[in-house]
């Protein structure tokens, strides 16, 4: 008779401190060992061409505070293992940086799109799973399009390294330059909307990405960002850039969270998981429509009435 297997305790609230060595559950070393394939390094990953990717997916996102993400963790440990790409990655971590440098019009068309509510929606960014970007490490253009939940994404190979030196108006147009491939729709549609749209860099966003998938059903991931920061309208893309924290503020939607909080994310094909949704009640979570974009421009974007409150009040000169 075939043994039933019991999950041992996963003490995850120990993984998501970044500054500790984290710790993995059994059923981890065990995939660790059966694949022992070096992970490329960013060279390596740079120089191997990567296809288009194409998925359609539900995704639903819900505000966490920093002291809840132990408990989190400790609370899904029994239906979720370490994303198969970190352990195949052999560094020893559950989780992995992400950068993001997303466009936007001069009068913030996708910003407004979010605000006013529209279910039907779109923008396009540039992405690397790296602490920054660099032309030495591999990057991605991606149009990310939304219908309620359902989320579309399509992404763009990039042929070349990114040149750093052009000026942030021209930088887009020099990524569209170095796709590989330029007969697919999703160039086109990229290019349409950087012409229609005049597109320009608007936010950098980075945060760190807890990321674990489902025993049953590897599809379904679950992630936590954290330390999420951000610069509005960088001058330049590639090397160290200053950031300021966006992971610290009350923001719409948040049910009076203030202090540091995170951003926990459910990524499925078609139904959420009971596991998840006992998880949600327990939690008494609500669900949020504001993405990471959304955050740092009303985060960071200088106001009108910053500059001018002191003329229209009470004794300010005119």
């Amino acid at each position: 008779m075939r043994r039933a297997y019991t999950p041992q305790r996963d003490t995850r609230q120990e993984n998501w401190a970044f500054g500790r060595p984290p710790v993995m559950h059994r059923l981890v070393r065990r995939s660790t060992e059966l694949d022992a394939t070096p992970y490329p390094d960013a060279l390596d990953r740079r120089a191997r061409p990567r296809p288009p990717l194409h998925f359609k997916r539900i995704e639903l996102k819900y505000f966490i505070p920093d002291r809840l993400i132990p408990y989190v963790l400790e609370r899904l440990a029994a239906y979720t293992v370490v994303d198969p790409y970190l352990v195949k990655e052999g560094r020893g971590r559950n989780w992995y940086p992400v950068t993001s440098l997303y466009f936007d019009s001069y009068d913030l068309q996708a910003f407004d799109e979010k605000a006013d509510g529209l279910l039907l929606r779109r923008k396009i960014r540039l992405r690397t799973y790296e602490m920054e970007f660099s032309p030495k490490t591999p990057a991605f253009m991606e149009i990310k399009r939304r219908l309620d939940a359902v989320v579309l994404k399509d992404r763009l190979a990039l042929g070349a390294a990114i040149d750093d030196d052009r000026p942030p108006s021209r930088l887009l147009p020099h990524l569209l330059d170095i796709c590989e491939d330029k007969e697919s729709k999703t160039y086109q549609e990229a290019r349409m909307m950087a012409h229609w749209l005049n597109l320009q860099p608007t936010a950098l966003v980075r945060y760190r990405r807890v990321a674990y998938v489902g025993r049953d059903n590897p599809k379904t991931r679950v992630t936590i960002d954290v330390d999420l920061q951000a610069s509005w309208k960088p001058p330049y893309v590639c090397g160290v850039i200053p950031m300021r924290s966006i992971g610290s503020v009350v923001a719409q939607g948040t049910d009076a969270i203030s202090g540091r909080y995170g951003m926990l994310e459910l990524k499925c094909d078609n139904m959420v998981p009971a596991w998840f949704h006992e998880a949600l009640q327990d939690l008494e979570l609500r669900r949020t429509a504001y993405s990471k974009y959304y955050l740092a421009v009303s985060t960071l974007m200088p106001h009108v009435s910053e500059d001018c409150m002191p003329h229209f009040t009470k004794g300010g000169t005119s």
